[in-house]
């Protein structure tokens, strides 16, 4: 039987061509651009992310469930909030990324190029519903971050950070693409994620069982590891304290949105209960999943108490905050919680993440080599910079939970559909790793606010563009948490 081409609805297709547009653009404005070429490599990165959302927003040009490629992508409500998500990230990443690249060196045009292809995976990653997309995507996001978290070649932690994401980096590839292989020769050939479940149930139950545990144990190894999730998070920490601020922040914040959607996507058969088998399966999946989320809670709550570093200190609040949206992943494989709820917990806590994990590595890059040190170089920053010195305020409160901030809105949903779904235990252990995670967050308030400055130290003053990024990270924080409705109704309404 001949080869067919699957079916190209094209629409579905704008805002990739749009992402794989800019970044090859980017790369060439070396050639054309001269002494402008740092800001139109930026500029290009901003309009090519930016008219990607925009067009991501528009349900008249790409409709809710629209596909493309055969159904290998598809923008469901979770797809598309995700892309929504990773895109705007990925513009206040590159917003806070000027300094950066001129305190160290970096190449403005491979850096936003690398940013842009990063961010193309993270949307394809949001959106795939097919096995060998999903891989694909996984490995475009890892291959792009790898380059940029070595890219600042005059630091020897760089390279030594990049070749740990590196060498673990394929590991947990290796782990992924096993795991999908169990799960396509099981499933007779199948790759799309919505019928695997029943493939592998219609045939022989003890082989489809077989191939499905086997299949979904690699799986999920290869994304706790993209995930920082404990017992998977080891280079966490290294990593985001050696890479260059932005991309510690978009390894924070876009690649784990992303790879939490897909995570959710693979599961989506658990949720439905579509055979007796995966019922009983699904009880032993929540309760690993369970596992995985009270350890992250617990390591990185405590491991974050003991860091003097704020970089690592946020990459040990990072794996606490993989814990907590693992939460409404337990509660999503359980499936007593309505889909359209458990949806938009995950997502008001994925958007919360983002703008306030952006908001804290936006001021710790705006500060340069004194940022990226120990917490104790914060002293008197809201002496010498109010504005600053707020704004990381904001966003320690925020990853605290205080009311009044997004970060409070974001785990009330998730806590509330955990209660829901009657995991108290759970949720009680998480409300006492925030009780915790306050010490950690609000010591830096206290440097800030209540230590005179050490030495001489003055704080450079910031470009116009560092300023609106951090003001776009920062401001939605206190708008979504004042007025959470505002927030709600937007999920609702793209």
């Amino acid at each position: 039987m001949p080869a067919t081409m699957p079916a190209i609805e094209w629409w579905p297709t704008v805002p990739i061509v749009l992402l794989a547009a800019a970044g090859i653009t980017i790369l060439l404005t070396d050639l054309i651009g001269g002494e402008r070429g740092p800001m139109l490599s930026l500029l290009m990165a901003i309009l090519g992310m930016g008219a990607a959302l925009i067009v991501v927003t528009q349900r008249r040009w790409i409709p809710v469930d629209a596909a493309t490629f055969g159904q290998f992508v598809r923008y469901d409500s979770l797809g598309r909030w995700g892309a929504i998500a990773v895109l705007s990230g990925g513009c206040l990443v590159a917003l806070i990324s000027p300094r950066t690249i001129e305190i160290h060196g970096l190449p403005p045009s491979e850096y936003y190029a690398l940013l842009v292809f990063a961010v193309f995976g993270m949307v394809v990653l949001c959106l795939a519903l097919e096995l060998f997309t999903i891989f694909l995507a996984v490995e475009i996001i890892a291959v792009a971050i790898y380059i940029l978290v070595g890219l600042n070649r005059n630091s020897t932690q760089s390279t030594e950070a990049a070749l740990k994401y590196f060498v673990l980096g394929a590991f947990s590839g290796g782990f992924l693409i096993f795991g999908f292989a169990f799960l396509y020769g099981g499933a007779g050939g199948s790759t799309v994620l919505g019928q695997i479940g029943f493939s592998m149930l219609r045939m022989d139950l003890v082989w489809g069982v077989g191939c499905l545990v086997l299949g979904l144990a690699f799986a999920l190894a290869g994304f706790a590891f993209k995930l920082t999730v404990v017992p998977f998070h080891l280079y966490a920490a290294d990593v985001y304290e050696g890479a260059p601020t932005p991309v510690a922040a978009l390894l924070a914040t876009g690649s784990k949105v992303a790879g939490f959607i897909a995570l959710v996507h693979l599961l989506v058969p658990f949720h439905e209960h579509i055979h007796a088998a995966l019922r009983a399966m699904a009880a032993d999946l929540r309760s690993v999943l369970w596992l995985f989320a009270a350890l992250s809670i617990v390591i990185g709550n405590v491991v974050a108490l003991l860091q003097r570093n704020i970089k690592r200190m946020l990459a040990y609040s990072s794996i606490a905050h993989s814990g907590y949206l693992l939460m409404a992943v337990v509660v999503f494989v359980g499936g007593s919680v309505r889909l359209v709820d458990v949806e938009q917990a995950m997502l008001v806590y994925l958007i919360a993440y983002i703008l306030m994990n952006v908001a804290a590595f936006g001021v710790v890059a705006s500060l340069g080599a004194r940022g990226e040190g120990n917490i104790e170089e914060y002293a008197g920053l809201a002496q010498q910079s109010p504005a600053l010195a707020f704004m990381m305020a904001v966003a320690m409160l925020s990853l605290t939970g205080i009311p009044a901030t997004v970060g409070f809105v974001g785990k009330f949903f998730v806590f509330a559909r955990a209660v829901e779904a009657g995991y108290v235990m759970l949720v009680v252990l998480a409300v006492l790793g925030s009780v915790v995670s306050a010490y950690y967050y609000l010591r830096v308030i206290v440097f800030m606010y209540m230590r005179d400055p050490a030495g001489e130290s003055s704080v450079e003053p910031l470009g116009v563009i560092q300023q609106l990024g951090l003001v776009l990270a920062s401001a939605p924080i206190v708008v979504f948490g004042v007025f959470p409705n505002v927030l709600v109704s937007l999920l609702s309404n793209i």
